[in-house]
């Protein structure tokens, strides 16, 4: 066999594991006995099962509202975004996109991209390599900052508890996920518009002095108001270092 056709069969190989729409058409496959394409099956199973279990511990809320029709959408996706990674986390990276693209469920679940997103963000934080810690107090380095149209949140809670979603509004929802550094775990943490403006600057590298006194400038506070800013922002940096976003 030259190394032509050797690439050809295992190009046929990986399509018949990876595609039901190949499988089905797996008499049409030459070179295959019937003996080979037994095994195969056995083999494409364990695949299949594989990358549906990944997905689902990956996506649990996501999965919990398709459950229904997982088996099948997993095979569509996985047509529409073959595995380009040998890790199996990553073969369900772009389930966001690919949910973003279906009018159908989008329909019924107009928020199920930016949920499937905020659980994908959970494998990115916790993968993420450590960068060296500053000698100061400055924000976790191992973090994200999301914006989403819809309460996510709110709606992950919702699906955790069985309670029905109902028509869901949108909502502009700014959240924090981060790797408490004690631990290791994820956590997420929903930010007001102004604690987001105190992250965002911290994020600049500004210390926490300096940083509380740009937003006094900002927000136009005058010196009789500022110690009492000052003693609210302080607050703040209080909350976030309880939670470990300032570390």
């Amino acid at each position: 066999m030259s190394l032509r056709d050797l690439k050809k069969t295992e190009k046929a190989i990986k399509d018949l594991i990876l595609f039901d729409s190949v499988w089905q058409k797996r008499s049409k496959v030459k070179g295959l006995s019937k003996h080979v394409l037994e095994r195969l099956k056995v083999y494409r199973e364990l695949v299949r099962n594989s990358f549906i279990e990944v997905s689902k511990n990956i996506y649990p809320y996501t999965h919990k509202l398709l459950s229904k029709n997982w088996d099948q959408l997993m095979s569509d996706y996985i047509e529409k975004y073959p595995p380009a990674s040998p890790i199996l986390n990553r073969v369900v990276e772009y389930l966001p996109a690919y949910l973003s693209s279906r009018k159908d469920i989008l329909s019924k679940y107009p928020f199920i991209g930016e949920l499937a997103r905020y659980e994908w963000l959970e494998v990115v934080i916790y993968e993420r390599e450590n960068v060296p810690k500053n000698n100061y107090l400055s924000l976790n380095p191992i973090h994200e900052i999301c914006t989403f149209h819809y309460p996510i949140p709110d709606i992950v809670e919702m699906i955790e508890n069985n309670q029905s979603l109902g028509k869901m509004h949108k909502q502009k929802t700014n959240v924090l996920i981060y790797r408490d550094p004690k631990n290791f775990s994820v956590r997420f943490f929903e930010l007001s518009t102004s604690t987001l403006a105190f992250v965002e600057l911290l994020k600049t590298g500004f210390s926490i002095d300096m940083v509380i006194y740009l937003l006094a400038n900002a927000y136009q506070i005058d010196e009789s108001g500022y110690k009492y800013f000052e003693k609210e922002a302080k607050k703040l940096v209080s909350t976030l270092k309880q939670n470990r976003i300032i570390i």
